[in-house]
């Protein structure tokens, strides 16, 4: 999901080196739904649509042409595994539900410190709802959710002030020509990362943060040792 904004990033916006990133996008885009990860799916589509829309809004008609060749060409149980974000009555959307639930009662209980760090598995029987279809989950599969419920409403808010911070900051890059490139990879992943993040834990997961945190800190290093003017 990150390395897909990275690689539309370059071809986007990028001045040279621009055909490894066009080489490797159609297996990038293969790679996705067979993880049957469905936020993953959800991260990419928004991570396209925003640079898409970045670069020229009238780019966005290129998504429904998309989503018409994946549906078409795509096998019958990945498209199935698609359409089933839509599906309710999923077993796996249901006790996402039914986790949003349990996470505000965790926060309810706990709102300034929250349950503790790795302790939503441990009390996830106290706060499992009847109708919840797994009998424990290892977090809430909700990023905003589990921080509050783990960590309290402040470690929330700041979580939030870095989040908002990082998109105004990259915004603010984007209108400066060179630092385009850089800027709109970040930006892919801050978004990537929110949008699948409302269905999985992924702030919580080592391999993503790590690869997250390089994108979006890579284009303040590239401002911070750019050659200055007259120097």
């Amino acid at each position: 999901m990150l390395v897909i904004g990275a690689a539309l990033a370059r071809v986007l916006f990028g001045v040279r080196d621009r055909m490894w990133p066009a080489l490797v996008m159609p297996a990038l885009v293969v790679a996705v739904p067979l993880t049957f990860s469905r936020s993953a799916e959800v991260g990419v589509c928004a991570a396209v649509a925003l640079l898409l829309l970045l670069k020229d809004r009238r780019l966005l008609a290129l998504l429904p042409v998309f989503a018409a060749l994946f549906f078409v060409l795509a096998p019958a149980r990945i498209t199935d595994r698609a359409e089933s974000i839509f599906n309710l009555k999923d077993p796996s959307n249901k006790d996402r539900l039914v986790m949003m639930r349990e996470g505000v009662h965790m926060i309810r209980d706990h709102p300034v410190l929250g349950i503790g760090p790795n302790m939503v598995q441990p009390l996830y029987a106290q706060y499992r709802e009847p109708d919840a279809v797994n009998a424990v989950n290892p977090h809430l599969h909700n990023v905003p959710l589990q921080i509050a419920a783990e960590r309290g409403l402040p470690a929330l808010a700041i979580w939030l002030w870095f989040v908002v911070g990082l998109l105004v900051a990259l915004a603010k890059m984007m209108r400066v020509k060179d630092q385009q490139m850089l800027a709109a990879t970040g930006l892919a992943a801050v978004v990537s990362m929110l949008a699948a993040g409302i269905f999985e834990y992924n702030f919580g997961d080592s391999e993503f943060l790590m690869l997250f945190l390089i994108l979006v800190t890579l284009p303040f290093a590239a401002v911070r040792n750019a050659p200055r003017a007259g120097r």
